[in-house]
């Protein structure tokens, strides 16, 4: 039986690592081949794409369907569009270190290791400590944990809804006080309640415009889209706003949810992970050809041999016009390079090397454009942002520091008044019902309501430049002691009375002496020593001179 064959293809279809058969109808395939220079690609078989394709960068179609200039205000625009913003958000921040960084840097200047209430009553200061210890609901952290879960929240989400929960049994007895405080995500409130004609955004309000009752989902709905808008009664149960607080920052006035704070930096941040993967592309897909193969072409006697040769699939075996069998024709190819080796190339190939284009000198300009960009969106410097220092001296990076505390300051305020404080009052008024704690003797329970927190003090870039400068502000009395302890983020009167602490233990270990000027009234008062005891210590120290 004759074996079916075509002519073979004249024109030639090279490959540099091996030659590249290309099979015809006849199911026999062409021995012929091309010189065609081609790349040697080393262990790369797919083609990459850019890294982190944005979900958002997708859904806003590249900025084309964005509003402009409708006169629609953020009250509305944000209750219809809250679900697709905040699960954008959420998304950058868990897979992308730019839209993490700016929660990041707040949290650490904002919350620190903690704010801490100013309370001069110890017995209070000290019940407050021991419960800030359990003082999360989920017993995950201390106080400040909770204080730095509520912050992120209220960055990512916009806004974050915390829980009072009011303990009872077994878990109230592991508490200094019967409370813990449970932070939910902005989620966990639907913005849209059909079947409550009264609720608005997921509240309820009175005639005086005060937020009444929130209504909140039984069950975490998810980063779905329509997440937010509950469709049943059954779904959601109603919570008093006694009892959960909302932490939000209200940009435009009427508007009664949250706005992510990288909203404005969602492009930004895209447009620069854009610009850094097509970069990583152009270099992954240079540097993986090694180099260009430049292959002779056949001679005439070549080509006239190998135009009668074909391969048979079918048997594995190589067949001349006349269908015998033939030897294998020699393959011609070059192995891919490795480290260290030594490539043997055909007799008259030639090696071209790649040179792959550098980024050039506009790169760091335009990435610094774009965080300059993101830090602006966020109000946060960005050298405080991303590190970046370079060219600024201290004197500049001063006024920058000041700059960026005093929004830190602003910051902090809003969360005390939201979050901080109302904690507080219903820490105290816990404690004095449940008898855990009284008023001091003249005073009454209003007084330790609504105290100031303090938060951790701005790091100083020189040290002694810096208690130099307070010293001599308190020597030229434009300022007291008193105002320089506030600075640092604590409480005059807790400074004050530490030192006495201090002194006293020092005193009575032998470590210091009782100071000249402490008269004997002061002795007693803070020593404790009798009127025999103050007498042999004056006696001591103080004996009556011999006349001479």
């Amino acid at each position: 039986m004759s074996r079916k064959r075509t002519q073979p293809n004249r024109s030639r279809s090279t490959a540099t690592m091996q030659a590249a058969p290309v099979p015809n109808h006849s199911g026999r395939i062409s021995m012929m081949s091309s010189t065609a220079m081609t790349p040697v690609s080393v262990s790369f078989t797919a083609t990459p794409t850019a890294r982190m394709d944005y979900d958002f960068g997708r859904a806003l179609a590249d900025r084309k369907d964005f509003a402009r200039g409708n006169g629609e205000a953020v009250a509305s625009a944000l209750t219809r569009n809250h679900s697709s913003i905040v699960s954008m958000v959420r998304y950058a921040v868990r897979m992308n270190g730019f839209a993490a960084r700016p929660v990041d840097v707040s949290v650490a200047y904002g919350i620190g290791k903690g704010m801490s209430p100013v309370c001069s009553d110890q017995k209070l200061m000290k019940l407050w400590k021991r419960w800030t210890k359990r003082a999360g609901a989920e017993c995950l952290g201390d106080f400040g944990f909770v204080q730095e879960q509520a912050w992120r929240e209220w960055w990512i989400g916009g806004e974050c809804f915390a829980y009072l929960r009011f303990r009872t049994g077994k878990v109230a007895e592991r508490l200094a006080v019967p409370m813990q405080v449970q932070i939910l995500p902005t989620e966990m409130v639907p913005t849209e309640t059909p079947f409550i004609s009264d609720a608005k955004a997921g509240q309820l309000v009175d005639d005086q415009n005060y937020v009444t009752d929130f209504y909140v989902y039984k069950e975490h709905p998810g980063d779905r889209s329509n997440g937010y808008k509950a469709t049943s009664q059954g779904q959601v149960f109603k919570v008093s706003s006694d009892l959960l607080l909302h932490v939000m920052k209200q940009n435009e006035a009427g508007a009664m949810r949250g706005e992510p704070w990288l909203t404005r930096a969602l492009i930004k941040i895209s447009d620069l992970e854009r610009y850094y993967g097509a970069e990583l592309t152009r270099k992954i897909l240079t540097s993986n050809i090694a180099y260009w193969l430049k292959l002779p072409d056949l001679t005439d006697d070549e080509k006239a041999e190998l135009a009668d040769v074909s391969f048979d699939p079918a048997t594995g075996k190589y067949y001349n016009g006349q269908d015998e069998e033939v030897q294998a024709p020699i393959e011609r190819f070059v192995a891919p390079a490795t480290d260290g080796s030594v490539a043997t190339l055909p007799h008259g190939a030639e090696i071209q090397m790649t040179s792959p284009a550098e980024s050039g000198n506009t790169f760091a300009p335009f990435v610094r454009e774009i965080k300059l960009a993101i830090a602006s969106s966020v109000n946060i410097p960005m050298e405080f942002l991303f590190g970046d220092v370079a060219g600024l001296n201290d004197r500049i990076y001063k006024g920058i520091a000041q700059q960026f505390e005093r929004q830190i300051d602003s910051w902090r305020r809003d969360f005390n008044a939201m979050f901080n404080i109302p904690v507080w009052n219903a820490f105290v008024r816990l404690a004095y019902a449940e008898g855990l704690w009284t008023p001091p003797a003249g005073t009454t329970l209003d007084d330790f309501l609504d105290v100031d927190f303090v938060g951790q003090p701005f790091p100083n870039l020189h040290r002694a430049q810096e208690v130099a400068s307070w010293k001599t502000e308190v020597d030229a009395e434009f300022a007291t002691n008193s105002d320089i302890i506030r600075r640092q983020g604590d409480d005059p009167a807790r400074v004050l009375a530490e030192r006495l602490s201090d002194l006293i233990r020092n005193i009575e270990s032998g470590l210091k002496p009782i100071p000249d000027h402490w008269t004997d009234r002061m002795i007693s008062q803070n020593l404790g020593w009798e009127t025999t005891e103050i007498a042999e210590y004056r006696a001591l120290t103080n004996p009556v001179k011999e006349n001479t």
